[in-house]
């Protein structure tokens, strides 16, 4: 099941700066880390493991299994893709031989330096994360859509899904507590709001988001 892939190498050469003539297994691994570690992450192991199965089996294309398919597409691709182009790069700048590391030369062209090199693949991270947001803001949004997503039975060794974005946005977006007024704190309110509406508990979340009943 590890090995099902939910992006071809092909989409993958197709939307990043990776050549056409790139090998096949050279990216492979990058795509299977980028689900056992990212995705696994976002989705749950009960959700990831039921795309997986979908995909496998090609039922992911009858009709009843018509919102999976779009969390596929919509969502899953492109933050696969970004995460895989991510853990790829690393390969094109040094290899593993027998003698041990080496730097990857071109015939065609210099080799960039570890400066340049930085700024790829923290770029690269950023597109990562940022698509990554996207992916949770949907599944918390529409829970109600993925029972496996909700679902508590987790054996050793799995992953609930973590809701929490992973993109550090430069801007401040008002997302903790804050007093709201007076008159809602005499209202016995516990005076606690956000961009989006009042809060449980002083959580950064208001009561409705990630409800299992949104859908």
């Amino acid at each position: 099941m590890n090995k099902v892939l939910l992006i071809s190498e092909d989409l993958l050469k197709t939307n990043t700066p990776i050549s056409e003539n790139v090998q096949s297994d050279e990216l492979r691994f990058g795509i299977i880390q980028a689900q056992a570690i990212f995705l696994q992450e976002s989705l749950g192991t009960n959700l990831f493991e039921e795309m997986l199965n979908l995909v496998d089996t090609n039922a992911i294309l009858s009709p009843s299994n018509a919102v999976y398919k779009n969390l596929l597409d919509t969502y899953i691709q492109p933050m696969l893709i970004t995460y895989a182009y991510y853990l790829v790069i690393d390969n094109f700048y040094v290899k593993f031989v027998s003698v041990g590391l080496t730097q990857n030369r071109s015939e065609q062209g210099d080799k960039i330096d570890h400066r340049t090199f930085q700024y790829l693949k923290s770029n690269a991270k950023q597109q990562a994360e940022f698509n990554d947001n996207l992916l949770r803001r949907h599944l918390i949004f529409r829970s109600g859509l993925y029972p496996e997503y909700n679902s508590g039975n987790l054996n050793d060794g799995q992953l609930p899904p973590i809701p929490a974005t992973p993109f550090q946005s430069p801007l401040t977006i008002p997302t903790s507590a804050f007093a709201w007024s007076s008159k809602w704190r005499a209202s016995g309110g516990n005076g606690c709001f956000n961009a989006m509406g009042p809060l449980c508990a002083g959580s950064p979340f208001p009561t409705w988001y990630g409800h299992t009943t949104n859908s």
